[in-house]
């Protein structure tokens, strides 16, 4: 697996984290505690504890290499039932492997509430594959189901002899 620079991985997760944090200080906890979660994924570090505390969640860290050990809090801006997805996305985007798509269920969470003009068929949810690359709607259209004209049920009739 090729890891990619610093540098480069911020600006890929970049929209990940945007979507999760509006404080410069909670992206940067988010991209911290995504970052260690790489490496215990990649077997670099070691998941040791994680305390409930007064001031939150905070989870012990070892680093195998040093066996040095390292305290991280859990981001607040990370809802508990996405964080398995959101790492999976930043495992994702932080490695140098052709491009694959989001998690349908993440994807889903963020843009849910719009469509893209692609995305739709026949009234049903629908993600295009555009837009699962680009990991947000490309030709967004915001979705008013009360404007939406409604589908014929029955195919249009007409007389072969007025033709």
């Amino acid at each position: 697996m090729v890891y990619l620079a610093t540098q480069e991985v911020v600006q890929r997760v970049r929209p990940l984290l945007d979507h999760l944090a509006t404080r410069t200080i909670d992206k940067a906890h988010l991209l911290q505690y995504l970052s260690a979660m790489a490496g215990v994924e990649w077997d670099l570090f070691e998941v040791m504890q994680r305390a409930q505390t007064d001031a939150g969640e905070f989870i012990t860290i070892r680093d195998r290499a040093s066996s040095e050990s390292f305290l991280l809090p859990y981001p607040e801006c990370m809802p508990r039932g996405l964080e398995r997805l959101v790492i999976a996305e930043y495992l994702r985007l932080a490695t140098a492997k052709s491009l694959t798509t989001m998690d349908a269920r993440l994807f889903d969470y963020f843009y849910g509430g719009g469509y893209c003009a692609g995305c739709r068929w026949h009234g049903e949810r629908q993600v295009c594959h555009e837009c699962h690359y680009a990991g947000n709607p490309v030709n967004f259209e915001p979705f008013h189901p009360e404007a939406a004209p409604p589908l014929p049920l029955e195919p249009p009739a007409f007389n072969i002899d007025a033709l």
